[in-house]
This record gives structure tokens, C-alpha cells and sequence, in this order.
């Protein structure tokens, strides 16, 4: 049976990508858990613009919410000041909880789509974009 026991999606605001990644080497599996945060291409309904990301997780990871970091001493690869602050700007996904800019909103055990559009969030396409894709569509359709 998989160690793995949980689903976890995490919607983190485009300001706050330092800390979560930090707070991810901790909480990741690989040397590159740093880099989990890169793009922000989610958008709340007042265009605050957010990097999003679901995974897989063992229990041990939801422990950091209630017992904290494992340490807090600093290491070559962990920024640990940065890691605690984004721990505790976690907040678990809740009914009525919306991702803010403020904080790191975290689903549990949610598919990750509908945790996703509960917290308020929809893909973020440029204006640019959506003018490219605006002219391929009529350039195939014709309208």
C-alpha cells in the first residue's frame, strides 16, 4: 500500500512563491521542490494572479500545519525564515474560503479542479493570448 495518503492542492499568490518554495524543499522529496512555484497562471476575480500546484503527499507532510518545522536551524538549500512564513500563511480550504493574496490557500483531499474553482480561481490567459487565440479561431472557422 502507497505512503502516499493524501491529495493535496496548494494555490499560492504570485508574491509569496519565494517563501512556498522554500517551505516546499521541506516538505518535497527533491532537491528541486524550489522550483514548484514558477508561474503564476491562475487569476481571482480582482486579477490577483497565482502559481498553483496539486500532488500526492504522505501524512507527514499535513503535520507540519499542527507541529511546525522540523527545525529551524539554516541550511545551504533551506531559507527556514522564509519557509516558517509561509507556513504560517497556510490556510486549509474550507466552505467560504476563497484564495486572497495574503496567504496560501490549501486543499485537502479535494479534486484538485473543484478545489481549485471553490477557491475562486480560473485560468489566467494574457491579453495578448487571448487575441492569438481569438485570430486562430476565426483563421480555422472562418467567422
Amino acid at each position: 500500500m502507497s505512503e502516499y495518503k493524501h491529495r493535496l492542492t496548494l494555490a499560492v499568490p504570485e508574491l509569496l512563491m519565494a517563501e512556498a518554495n522554500q517551505l516546499a524543499l521541506i516538505a518535497g522529496e527533491s532537491a528541486n521542490d524550489d522550483k514548484t512555484f514558477t508561474k503564476a497562471g491562475w487569476v481571482d476575480d480582482v486579477g490577483n494572479l497565482y502559481a498553483v500546484c496539486s500532488t500526492i503527499s504522505k501524512p507527514i507532510v499535513l503535520e507540519l500545519l499542527t507541529k511546525g518545522l522540523p527545525t529551524t536551524q539554516e541550511s545551504e538549500t533551506i531559507n527556514y525564515t522564509l519557509a516558517k512564513k509561509a507556513l504560517n500563511k497556510v490556510v486549509v480550504l474550507a466552505k467560504g474560503v476563497k484564495a486572497t493574496p495574503d496567504s496560501i490557500t490549501l486543499a485537502i483531499d479535494i479534486e484538485p479542479v473543484q478545489a481549485l474553482y471553490q477557491m475562486g480561481l480560473s485560468v489566467f490567459v494574457k491579453e495578448e493570448l487571448q487575441e492569438e487565440l481569438h485570430e486562430e479561431l476565426i483563421n480555422t472557422t472562418g467567422i
